[in-house]
């Protein structure tokens, strides 16, 4: 295998961690070509069945195999193996992540681990050309993760299924803290690198299946699609809910105060501040996790809110005096003009964590 010249490179320790669930005997060469080329292996055997003791008992001398009793997902082996590492090695040097189903060449691993130690503090993705020769399922799942992906954060990743990532020991402890158990942690992962200023970088590697239809791959297209998109659905499921109460409390008391002057407005008004209360609750406390204070968060939810609400009022103004819609359209064509700068100005500045690097600089100043 090809050696580098980065020092960074050659002096630190290099561990690959293979999440393994059923594995093909492909990873017994695989662990023999990593081990070979100067790189220690941890393997997490996530709950396969007994038949695969004999595999475990020969790479146990090549390898380091930590046993899960029961399958607990994708994402719970690799923060196994990561919690292995933090509590055993003092300097894990450089960490990245291969699948066990053969999909993953030693060259491109080496490929992503160059990156890695060229960049510190920041995620490298080892990520596939998707032509006509990769499985359509693999084509049509990335297609829809990425653009979800897109849609919620200023970021844009090309491959946000891949298992081939690298980075450096100092986000060990971050990608501990990072939620999910199965397929959604390498999502979840993606979007809180990019929500607390991590960088995220990309190295092409080559395509590989064993098959046509990727028939190794424990993927549950129902299922773990679901755990991926939740933190999204739960975005979208707050946003509609608090729609909801808006556009019903609008129309409730628009009939009540139908003999006030601006009545539009102030029906509006305590419409919009009702809903923007619920919204601002749920939000923090179920999609962005309390990220930060209510002290810091509320005064800028409050400016937002208030910001909105002038714009929200214009145009609901514009649309039913000047235009001439009646009120139930009008208020539904505000709401859809205004829903993606709220999304944006919540996502990428109110509920957006401290950078992690900066912080990370502060504890050691303070040390």
């Amino acid at each position: 295998m090809k050696e580098y010249n980065s020092s960074f490179l050659k002096e630190a320790t290099r561990y690959v961690v293979i999440p393994a669930f059923q594995p093909p005997e492909q990873l017994v060469n695989l662990v023999h070509d990593i081990t070979a080329a100067g790189y220690e292996v941890l393997i997490v055997n996530d709950g396969s069945s007994s038949e695969f003791d004999a595999m475990w008992d020969i790479l146990k001398s090549k390898a380091t195999v930590i046993h899960h009793s029961v399958n607990r997902g994708k994402g719970a082996a690799l923060k196994t193996a990561f919690q292995y590492l933090s509590d055993n090695i003092s300097d894990t040097g450089l960490i990245v992540t291969m699948d066990a189903d053969g999909q993953h060449l030693p060259k491109d691993m080496e490929a992503v681990i160059e990156t890695a130690a060229a960049n510190e503090h920041s995620l490298v993705l080892g990520v596939r050309q998707f032509d006509k020769t990769v499985p359509a399922r693999s084509r049509f799942g990335n297609k829809i993760t990425r653009a979800v992906f897109s849609a919620v954060s200023k970021a844009r990743v090309s491959d946000t299924q891949t298992g081939l990532r690298a980075f450096d020991h100092s986000l060990l402890d971050f990608m501990l803290q990072i939620p999910g158990e199965r397929y959604e942690y390498e999502m979840n992962m993606l979007l809180q690198c990019d929500n607390h200023g991590i960088s995220m970088l990309e190295r092409p590697i080559d395509t590989v299946y064993l098959d046509r239809q990727n028939s190794l791959s424990h993927f549950n297209a129902i299922k773990d699609s679901i755990r991926i998109y939740r933190t999204i659905f739960k975005f979208a499921s707050i946003s509609l809910l608090s729609f909801a109460i808006d556009y019903v409390a609008f129309l409730v008391l628009a009939s009540l105060t139908a003999a006030i002057p601006y009545h539009f407005i102030i029906s509006n008004i305590v419409a919009r501040t009702l809903s923007a209360t619920v919204n601002y609750t749920l939000n923090k406390n179920t999609v962005f996790h309390k990220k930060k204070s209510v002290t810091q968060t509320l005064p800028q939810y409050v400016l937002l809110a208030f910001g909105i609400l002038i714009a929200n009022s214009i145009f609901l103004s514009f649309f039913t005096r000047i235009v001439g819609f009646p009120p139930y359209l009008s208020k539904i064509l505000t709401e859809l003009l205004l829903f993606i700068i709220s999304f944006l100005v919540q996502s990428l500045i109110i509920f957006k964590s401290k950078d992690f690097t900066s912080q990370a600089n502060e504890e050691v100043k303070h040390a």
